[in-house]
C-alpha cells in the first residue's frame, strides 16, 4: 500500500522529493512517511533531508533493506500511525 497524503490539491507519495514552503528551494526532501495528528486530524509526512554532500556510493550487494517503522524508531519519538 502506498500511502499518501494531499497538500493544494496536489496528491503526494511516500518516495516524493519536496521542498517545505519556509526554506523555498534551498533545502529538498524525500517523503518516507505519513501519519495523522491525533490531537488535530492534520496528515503530517515524515521527511529525510537530502544532502548532496551526503550522497555516497555502494555497492548493491552491501546494502540492507530497513522497514519504515524501524527506521522511526531510531530516529524520531514519533509514534507511525
Amino acid at each position: 500500500m502506498i500511502r499518501t497524503g494531499f497538500t493544494g490539491g496536489i496528491e503526494m507519495k511516500i518516495g516524493d522529493i519536496v521542498t517545505r514552503k519556509i526554506y523555498g528551494e534551498d533545502m529538498q526532501f524525500c517523503i518516507i512517511g505519513f501519519y495523522t495528528n491525533q490531537a488535530t486530524g492534520e496528515r503530517v509526512a515524515i521527511l529525510a533531508l537530502l544532502d548532496p554532500s551526503l550522497i555516497v556510493e555502494a555497492a548493491v550487494q552491501d546494502l540492507a533493506p530497513i522497514s519504515a517503522r524501524h527506521l522511526f524508531a531510531l530516529t524520531s519519538p514519533v509514534f507511525v500511525h
